[in-house]
């Protein structure tokens, strides 16, 4: 995650840093940030956004702290907040309101240490009094056990690296991706117009991730364009052991999406709404009474099949039954469900997340239904991840469990409704040893008003892109070091090179897998 806060909280920052002598502001700025929080005080969203005119925090600031082990302390303090305003806050919003409890924090910290004497030893009175009455609400507060049983799910616990390309003195750009050391976030973001190179880098990182872990880490590939044609592509499928399906040729792929919906009695509400929201996310026309409609035919289904998941085809016969009844004309929903009769989901469910996949989807589908499927994919992933243990790092290696790749990222991100469904699967699949790759045209289509995916990504590639806007590369790569260094460095891009912001701007030749493929006699 990447923001800026204001001038004046860096000034407060840095000043009481000195003054109790804290190895890192950011110990600074969550004990203020814990003052205002215990005051109880809440602040409007409609206010105006402090100035980003101050310091900068990226994901290797560790502004939310890490607990021992090394994990970031940021989901703590999202759900702190959550609780806080009783609302589960999007990614911008809990950013805004962290940066208001910062300000005010601060000024009380501030206000404490003017008025008392820090020669007399006051101001650490002060801290010792508010430590001390901290640690005794914790240990007033009453432990519950949950009842919620996880699921044991694969984990490959070994390093995991591998090579993006080579930097102009011929050395290998090594990326050790679930090295706490070098990553707290495993996600990756690649931007670059067509023939920049971006496709034949995500196989060459596929082909290495699934070499490098015997083929034990599986992955799945949405390619959007549809262009994926099994004889082209058959050197890379039998270099990662992935199968590929064409979802109009092949007869859809073995999946039920109603294997996101839990089967218990007390969750299945919850996650009914859930797939109806993906539904009307993507299906336009789709208002509060037809979601309603397809709740409670989606409840009857259920209770009929008692333990067992219907099929989209039972779904649609039912839906049909429903609209006869009540004398319900043919409407979008009725259309949508009909259309996903169409041989997209093969009836003989298999378990995707035991092997690597390839999913074509071809041009012939409509947008509509490409982004549903995908998103129904989607769904699963959230679902059945959300019910596994967080992954523990051992030695300063997260455990890794699956990658996603999604193509034409810009396709979804200009969703509103997709946005927010993709900003909840990074958040919780941070925690679950998911790798989420994103690949996109632009580096503009990673930042909306709501919603910006380069704060969630560790590992930012800008290819050639067509609009090379300083600005909008910086906001992507992350502030350099150096101003000129990055103008100078974006000046050289082409296609089969790529920028990276690591530690410092540089360009990279880029790895290409039909060079590997060639190299390496595949």
């Amino acid at each position: 995650m990447r923001f800026k806060i204001d001038n004046d909280s860096t000034d407060l920052l840095d000043r009481i840093t000195n003054i109790y002598g804290f190895k890192r502001d950011t110990i600074t700025a969550r004990i203020a940030i814990s003052f205002s929080l215990n005051k109880g005080s809440h602040f409007d969203l409609s206010l105006e956004n402090l100035p980003i005119n101050g310091r900068e925090y990226t994901p290797t600031s560790n502004f939310f702290g890490k607990i021992i082990e090394g994990a970031d302390n940021y989901l703590i303090y999202k759900t702190l907040m959550d609780q806080h305003y009783q609302s589960i806050l999007s990614e911008n919003d809990f950013i805004k309101l962290i940066k208001f409890h910062l300000e005010e924090g601060l000024n009380i910290w501030v206000k404490e240490l003017d008025s008392n004497s820090i020669s007399n030893g006051n101001h650490i009175d002060f801290l010792m009094k508010n430590i001390k009455g901290n640690l005794d609400l914790r240990r007033n507060l009453v432990k519950i056990n949950s009842t919620s049983k996880l699921i044991s799910s694969f984990e490959y616990k070994e390093a995991i690296s591998f090579v993006i390309g080579n930097d102009e003195d011929g050395s290998d750009v090594v990326i050790k991706i679930n090295d706490l050391k070098e990553f707290d976030n495993r996600n990756i973001a690649i931007a670059g117009m067509a023939g920049s190179g971006k496709t034949q880098l995500i196989k060459d990182i596929l082909y290495q991730i699934s070499k490098n872990s015997n083929n034990q880490l599986k992955f799945i590939f949405f390619d959007y364009k549809g262009e994926g044609n099994p004889e082209q592509l058959k050197t890379f499928l039998n270099a990662t052991n992935c199968e590929f399906i064409d979802i109009v040729k092949d007869g859809g792929i073995k999946f039920n999406p109603f294997s996101s919906i839990s089967l218990d009695e007390r969750e299945r509400p919850f996650s009914i709404n859930a797939f109806v929201d993906t539904i009307a996310t993507f299906v336009p026309g789709i208002g509060v009474v037809q979601k309603n409609n397809l709740k409670t035919i989606l409840r009857d289904l259920l209770d009929d099949k008692k333990g067992e998941y219907p099929t989209i085809s039972e779904l649609f016969q039912n839906l049909e039954e429903y609209y006869e009844v009540n004398k319900i004309k043919p409407d979008s929903l009725y259309s949508a469900i009909q259309n996903l009769t169409e041989n997209l989901f093969n009836t003989d469910h298999d378990d995707v997340l035991k092997k690597s996949l390839y999913l074509n989807l071809p041009p012939n589908l409509s947008d509509v239904l490409r982004q549903l499927l995908v998103f129904l994919l989607l769904r699963y992933f959230s679902t059945y991840f959300s019910s596994t243990n967080d992954v523990e790092p051992i030695n300063d290696i997260i455990p890794l469990r699956y990658v996603i790749v999604v193509d034409e990222a810009h396709v979804y991100l200009k969703n509103k409704n997709a946005r927010k469904a993709l900003e909840e699967l990074l958040r919780l699949l941070r925690s679950k040893g998911v790798i989420v790759v994103m690949l996109s045209q632009g580096v503009e289509d990673y930042k909306t008003k709501d919603f910006d995916f380069a704060s969630q990504v560790k590992l930012p590639i800008c290819l050639n892109v067509q609009n090379k806007d300083y600005k909008m590369i910086e906001s992507y790569v992350g502030t350099p070091k150096s101003k000129f260094k990055l103008e100078a460095e974006i000046r050289k891009l082409d296609s089969g090179l790529g920028l990276i912001n690591l530690n410092e701007p540089k360009i990279i030749t880029l790895r290409q897998f039909w060079k590997t493929a060639k190299n390496e006699g595949l």
